[in-house]
């Protein structure tokens, strides 16, 4: 008889969509939750987790390959799946969308643990008195430059996350922190001149970051940029290093006719900005890590670039 692992009809709504209310709702939290980490409290449970990540299409080959007797594994396994963790679809197990949030959580939490002495800095730093909220996080924002927390910036990548942002220095610092995150392409739109973007991306493209700068038509007649363009592009006295960025094909800049500033890097963050109806100054501007969103962002880029002006 052909062995069934886990929940007898994946047909069936699971219990966690049924309405629960007040207590009994966070009763029925904290159970699932112990059950959760009931399943992967094992170090044989979490190395069969990891590997579903990619599916298991062979359990004999997993078996082996993780050095598990059947029985291990196959307990184990039934433990992940009646948690909600891990499901069969196709012949394959893979993780459930429950799985996937928690395969993030378990991300965090070990580049948590990685970066603990970082951590444990920015606990006492929130114990200073004297520092303001801006202050701080500002500091916090230094002692995590090169740390990344949350696997592709936001937890929640799974189903894409937004932050909404209301002054233009933030969303400058925001802009400026991400791109110095980029590793493989950024795509800038920008209706304002400001030369510390464009320092940033002069910056990335020095790491072998591609970057395409495209500005607003309507800053070809502000004397201030024009002089600041004319300069990097004609002036001898740059850097060598820099000089030759400018030359190459990692940075390269166009005119366009832009309905607003917005930011596209490597595909997977965006930064979109949204002006008053009127005056079409800056409003606010919104965050955005979510894969679909910067491809279809990336393609209105595209599209702007393709009929924008050369400098």
């Amino acid at each position: 008889m052909k062995q069934v692992i886990g929940r007898k009809s994946s047909m069936s709504p699971p219990a966690y969509l049924m309405q629960i209310h007040g207590e009994e709702s966070q009763e029925y939290i904290f159970r699932s939750v112990g059950e959760i980490l009931s399943a992967v409290s094992s170090m044989d449970a979490l190395k069969i987790f990891y590997v579903a990540k990619d599916g298991i299409e062979s359990s004999t080959e997993i078996i082996r390959k993780l050095e598990l007797t059947q029985k291990r594994y196959y307990t184990n396994l039934k433990r992940l799946i009646d948690a909600g963790l891990i499901e069969k679809e196709d012949g394959r197990y893979t993780h459930t969308t429950l799985g996937k949030i928690f395969y993030s959580l378990m991300e965090v939490l070990g580049n948590a643990v990685e970066h603990e002495d970082k951590l444990s800095l920015i606990d006492r730093i929130l114990k200073v008195k004297n520092l303001s909220a801006e202050e701080a996080e500002e500091i916090i924002r230094v002692i995590l430059k090169d740390v990344e927390l949350m696997p592709g910036g936001y937890l929640t990548n799974i189903f894409g996350s937004t932050k909404v942002i209301d002054k233009w220095e933030k969303t400058v610092q925001e802009a400026i922190w991400q791109i110095d995150k980029s590793k493989k392409e950024i795509l800038f739109a920008c209706k304002h001149y400001d030369i510390r973007l464009m320092e940033a991306c002069l910056a990335a493209a020095q790491r072998r970051v591609k970057v395409y700068y495209l500005l607003d038509k309507e800053l070809k007649i502000s004397r201030l940029s024009q002089s600041f363009l004319n300069f990097l592009f004609t002036s001898n006295g740059i850097p060598r290093d820099l000089s030759n960025i400018l030359k190459s094909s990692l940075f390269e800049v166009k005119y366009a006719n832009l309905p607003q500033s917005f930011l596209v890097i490597d595909e997977e963050y965006s930064l979109i900005e949204v002006l008053t109806p009127i005056r079409r100054e800056y409003s606010f501007a919104f965050v955005f890590h979510n894969k679909k969103l910067s491809r279809k962002l990336s393609e209105a880029f595209n599209e702007l670039w393709r009929n924008g002006e050369s400098m």
